[in-house]
């Protein structure tokens, strides 16, 4: 035997021939772990859409209690106008028989203004009674690989994964559409509530106008002199 160690008969061979069924078997697992993958990475998105998901609805709820307290308080100074409505007719008459109307500034009660009332429709509330939140896709984005692809995956344990991912799929297209018509709806509902704190603003100043005028007329009806201002208790001991 030669000691030659460039004889050729000494030199190893280092080409593998792999296995077909090797291959094979390489190639599924790799299949396998891309599917798996994309499995935990659609489940990820598809619970942090549900979170944002929640916390718009949290949202959107903070908002219609708010909804609620403004129309309350507009109606209430709604209410308090009719009453000062009906007040400044009873001054009236009272006026007239005590000889007349009163020359002054404080005479008419200021001229009313029309305000709109309150809306009590709300498209974010119309939205939230529509809107599904169970986490079920309301459509189908359809598959992801084709048709050659899913018949080839038939029956094979790649077939649970991909219809993972193309559920995951789905429900993330459905819960984006539906933030996409949440944030809408909050946006007209801000729109909305601004509104009605900028017509509660103006009914607020016109009522206290009124009260206050109407409080010098009964003043001085009467009899009291003095009054400088509504709120001047003392003028109520300074008789004619």
């Amino acid at each position: 035997m030669s000691t030659n160690p460039f004889d050729d008969n000494n030199v190893k061979s280092y080409t593998f021939n792999k296995d077909p069924e090797d291959e094979v078997n390489e190639y599924e697992r790799e299949i396998e772990r891309v599917l798996q993958e994309s499995v935990e990475s659609t489940n990820r998105s598809v619970q942090r859409l549900a979170n944002s998901e929640q916390v718009g609805a949290n949202t959107a709820q903070e908002l219609l209690v708010q909804r609620e307290k403004l129309e309350r308080t507009e109606k209430n100074l709604d209410d308090i106008h009719r009453t000062t409505v009906e007040t400044q007719r009873n001054l009236n008459s009272l006026k007239s028989l005590f000889g007349g109307w009163f020359k002054n500034k404080f005479t008419k009660a200021p001229p009313t203004s029309t305000v709109p009332g309150s809306k009590s429709d709300s498209r974010l509330s119309s939205h939230l009674e529509n809107s599904q939140f169970d986490g079920r896709p309301t459509n189908s984005s359809g598959p992801t690989l084709s048709a050659e692809s899913r018949a080839a995956m038939k029956g094979t344990r790649f077939e649970a994964l991909d219809n993972q991912v193309d559920e995951n799929l789905d429900m993330m297209s459905s819960k984006l559409a539906n933030l996409k018509n949440l944030g809408r709806a909050l946006g007209s509902e801000v729109d909305e509530q601004n509104d009605m704190i900028s017509r509660i603003q103006v009914k607020a100043d016109r009522n206290d106008v009124i009260v206050r005028s109407q409080d010098n007329q009964m003043k001085k009806l009467l009899g009291y002199k003095g009054v400088a201002k509504p709120e001047d208790t003392a003028a109520f001991s300074k008789k004619k």
